[in-house]
């Protein structure tokens, strides 16, 4: 094949064409100790409570803390194929890019290797379509951390857009784009006794939200609407980015199922569910929206050393900071407990509208080469989860009059009787360090070790509450009361790598 050399390193043109192709792709294997059920997540977030089909069913999260709940060590093999093509135009260069290939954890949920693909697009004339990565993102976290840390990081799973990227020279772009919605979904309280604040994974609601028990999120009707502006100079880059998100809630729950029209207004705790809710009508329409600004700072003379920091501020649009980790946080020692409930909003027929939910957020890095060899990276996240006045009551009610569904956090059980949390204020936080020691052996291969400390700043922090386990429960965890404290973890992490061509 002859040799394309407008495009770099390892491009060939398709015979009997003006295309050309590059192949590449990795083998990866990776060990985990005290990291989670998943090593997409981490301790306090991942894995559900869904039990394997098998004698071995301990395959949920690490945050319960015992010697059945999830997993200490889990072991990861990826491998991923990736073609670069190119081919030179009437409209300038056409571009496609496809990267598939396989993800096996172990222990998991099965025994075959998950079928995987992070990138499918097409690029022309500054239109991207497809499989790529949003253009809100700036915070690289695989450039500093094997972990899956807190983010608004898309790269590694890839995000659907439709963008144009304008260039004004000097390195200074302009991007528009239509995104896939990041949801992680509107909760409504009115839940027919099914506590939606649990440590359990919830079923995937009918319009594709996965979440709780609650799930009122209106369907999708609209992309996220995502720009920015951004510079790349040979002193570093920075970029300021928005997103608007449709937070809108489906409707107010009825109490009557089938095409019931009781529809209650009494009290925050009256149960109800989207099962014939159509006569109870909707609140207002919400538009949840997402805002940041990073920078990366390249060193000089120090073999590609950098820092890298993003801020994030969002309001009824989470995921743009909790891209990953989507679920609730949770973790249990001894007799101690701690948790953090995420949504876009919160919703109840009492209330009349959505109250949405405000994160703030802030990634920073320092990526250290000491040779072109030995790379050290230290990094860290913090963010912070806020409910309104209005919405903390909401969830404070169903945390309060919960029936006992399986691992529901409440209040105390006295004599028999369940009784209110003694505080209940639903803002959590939760920060992250580590640091990352990498040895490349060759410019094409590394082996690294990456070393991640937690620390959750619970909600409803002072409190007494019964963790209830019901009949969906499969914890060994016990049905009695837990000191609702801050939770902290730390976890240890092995990686060998070899890309075949970047």
């Amino acid at each position: 094949m002859k040799i394309c050399n407008l495009y770099g390193d390892g491009f060939y043109y398709l015979p009997g064409t003006t295309i050309c192709v590059k192949i590449g792709g990795y083998v990866r294997g990776e060990y985990a100790y005290l990291g989670g059920a998943s090593l997409t997540n981490e301790a306090f977030n991942g894995g559900t409570l869904n039990s394997v089909s098998t004698a071995i069913s301990n395959s949920g999260p690490n945050g319960f803390n015992t010697r059945w709940d999830g997993n200490d060590f889990v072991m990861r093999s990826r491998a991923y194929i990736s073609m670069d093509t190119r081919q030179q135009t009437e409209f300038g260069v056409i571009r496609t890019y496809l990267n598939i290939g396989l993800n096996y954890d172990t222990p998991a949920a099965g025994s075959a290797a998950i079928f995987s693909g992070n990138r499918a697009f097409v690029q022309f004339a500054g239109f991207t379509f497809g499989l790529a990565q949003s253009f809100f993102d700036f915070y690289s976290i695989p450039a500093s951390s094997y972990w899956g840390i807190i983010a608004s990081d898309t790269g590694d799973g890839g995000w659907k857009v439709a963008g144009y990227t304008a260039a004004f020279g000097n390195g200074i772009t302009s991007t528009v784009a239509m995104e896939e919605p990041r949801r992680i979904g509107i909760i409504n309280t009115n839940s027919d006794g099914n506590d939606p604040f649990t440590m359990f994974g919830a079923a995937v609601g009918q319009n594709g939200i996965t979440g709780t028990a609650g799930a009122d999120s209106a369907k999708e009707r609209f992309p996220d609407m995502v720009s920015n502006i951004r510079i790349d100079q040979v002193w570093g880059s920075a970029q300021v980015m928005f997103a608007a998100h449709d937070a809108s809630a489906a409707y107010f729950y009825s109490t009557t199922a089938n095409g019931g029209v009781n529809c209650p207004v009494a009290g925050f705790g009256t149960p109800g569910s989207i099962i014939g809710s159509v006569v109870c009508g909707h609140p207002a329409d919400k538009l949840g929206w997402a805002a940041g600004a990073g920078f990366r700072i390249n060193v000089p003379n120090t073999n590609g050393s950098y820092f890298q920091m993003q801020y994030t501020h969002t309001l009824g649009a989470t995921r743009y900071m909790f891209q990953t980790q989507t679920g609730h946080y949770t973790q249990m020692n001894g007799g101690t407990i701690g948790f953090g409930w995420l949504s876009d909003g919160i919703v109840n027929n009492v209330t009349g509208g959505v109250d949405l939910t405000k994160v703030d957020g802030i990634n920073a890095a320092f990526d250290y080469h000491w040779t072109p060899k030995f790379w050290t990276s230290l990094y860290g996240t913090w963010a912070r989860v806020r409910y309104d006045d209005i919405a903390n009551a909401s969830i404070c009610s169903v945390q309060n009059q919960s029936v006992a569904p399986g691992g529901a956090v409440t209040g105390p059980v006295v004599n028999g009787v369940l009784q209110p949390l003694p505080i209940c204020s639903n803002n959590w936080s939760i920060w992250q360090m580590g640091s990352r020691w990498q040895y490349n052996l060759t410019p094409a291969m590394y082996v690294g070790v990456d070393v991640l400390y937690q620390k959750l700043k619970t909600a409803d922090a002072g409190g007494v509450a019964t963790f209830l386990t019901g009949a969906a429960s499969v914890s060994a965890q016990g049905n009695t009361p837990y000191q609702i404290t801050n939770q902290d973890n730390w976890g240890f992490r092995l990686r060998v790598h070899r890309d075949i061509l970047p």
